[in-house]
């Protein structure tokens, strides 16, 4: 019998008992489905994150900050309240970057084009014919953005530019971010000392894509950045003025992972807390991670019943053709071809089960899309929540058509090992 025949013939031999092999198809589809959807789902919602790394930075950028030590509070790994060191920084001291702190950073090797992130606070933002709103911004870092109109702000002007977050497209009362690309809105910034506020117009040249990292914040370029950090200082003394409570670099884009890592030890070393943005979205990624694991795994329970299942179905089918395989051996099939054959039909169970159940996830997460992407998500453009790909759904096919050959060779080896004579007597 040629590898065609068996096929063939296993084919055939499901046939016999169409309901009881659809019912071990669909236990099969439904383990199949549940692990592709929520594969799906995995791909999307990560392929999404990695987007929006732009959001926070280039991939080899880093954020550093002072590293605090709590003095004059208990600690979580000291006994009780901490010795006060004479000549030890203050609390408030340990939030910022000194001049000389910047300069050690400049010499770290490994750290190219080390900048202060000198922030400011803004009061509220509005257009000619709006409401004020209360404007969350932070100065532009240079990194390329995801704009959904207009153009990334300009660092080496003098006039006054921002990339508008896309919330307040519509409550500034342009008709999209389009009409909003060239329009003149107006800051309001107080000043720390004394309150007092003043209104700075700045040109909006561009919007900024919908993201979850980085949503609801407005970018300004360095001229608008330095403006803004000025009337918030103003009337302050010298010693509150020009504080840095961050700095970003960076990383050399030869250096492995291991080389990165050895790297944030060394700036630990020396005082100072380094994050990338892998770091950053690893919480992110954890949690995305975690809620599909849990789905699989409730998957692969669907997919363990069915191997039961399949081990019924070769069981039963071995029974009633007993007789059949003990004409089959008379003729002179070995106890191998035998196997062969009741492990081709274990592996079609398998195969048609899975390949219906990846087509049912794929048919179902177009429509879960669809209906995403008008409804809760249609705020957030550029996600496509169930995404598929190639090698995952080869992958999720080859793996059930195993665990189908696994549990179909329990009944096979049975078949095998079947004594010609007593199952050509067996009634």
């Amino acid at each position: 019998m040629k590898i065609w025949d068996i096929f063939r013939s296993a084919s055939a031999n499901l046939l016999r008992n169409k309901s009881r092999t659809i019912l071990t198809i669909i236990a099969i589809f439904i383990g199949a489905f549940t692990i592709s959807l929520t594969v799906g789902i995995n791909i999307g919602v990560n392929d999404y994150v990695d987007k929006q790394l732009n959001s926070l930075g280039d991939a080899n950028q880093m954020f550093i900050t002072p590293k605090r030590e709590m003095t004059g509070f208990p600690g979580a790994e000291s006994e009780g309240p901490q010795v006060y060191q004479e000549g030890a920084k203050s609390n408030d001291e340990q939030n910022y970057l000194s001049k000389d702190d910047l300069k050690k950073l400049k010499d770290t090797k490994g750290l190219t084009k080390v900048k202060a992130f000198e922030t400011y606070t803004t009061e509220f933002i509005q257009s000619q014919d709006s409401k004020k709103y209360v404007i969350q911004a932070q100065p532009d870092t240079g990194v390329k953005l995801e704009l959904s109109a207009g153009k990334q702000v300009d660092n080496d002007t003098d006039s006054y530019e921002m990339d508008l977050a896309p919330e307040f497209v519509k409550a500034l009362g342009f008709k999209n971010a389009k009409a909003a690309v060239g329009k003149e809105i107006t800051l309001g910034v107080a000043q720390m000392a004394s309150g007092k506020q003043e209104l700075v117009k700045v040109k909006v040249v561009g919007v900024r894509e919908d993201s979850i990292i980085q949503g609801g914040t407005s970018l300004t370029n360095q001229s608008l950045s330095k403006k803004l950090t000025a009337i918030n200082q103003e009337g302050l003394p010298d010693s509150m003025k020009n504080k840095v409570p961050m700095a970003t670099a960076l990383v050399d884009s030869s250096y492995t992972a291991k080389e990165v890592t050895d790297l944030k030890n060394r700036l630990s070393d020396a005082g100072f807390e380094a994050q990338t943005i892998e770091d950053s979205i690893g919480t992110v990624k954890s949690v995305i991670n975690g809620i599909t694991g849990v789905l699989t795994m409730f998957g692969g329970i669907a997919l363990l019943a069915a191997s039961f299942g399949i081990i019924n179905t070769l069981y039963m089918s071995v029974q009633e053709r007993t007789r059949e395989i003990g004409l089959m051996k008379a003729m002179g099939m070995s106890g191998g071809k035998i196997f062969t054959l009741f492990s081709v039909e274990a592996l079609l169970i398998g195969f048609w089960g899975s390949v219906i159940g990846v087509l049912g996830a794929m048919g179902a997460g177009q429509l879960i899309n669809n209906f995403a992407a008008d409804s809760f998500l249609k705020n957030l453009d550029g996600l496509t929540l169930i995404e598929f790909s190639v090698q995952p759904v080869i992958m999720i096919i080859l793996l059930i058509m195993l665990i189908a050959f696994l549990a179909g060779t329990f009944p096979a080896k049975r078949a095998a090992k079947l004594d010609p004579i007593t199952a050509l007597r067996y009634e």
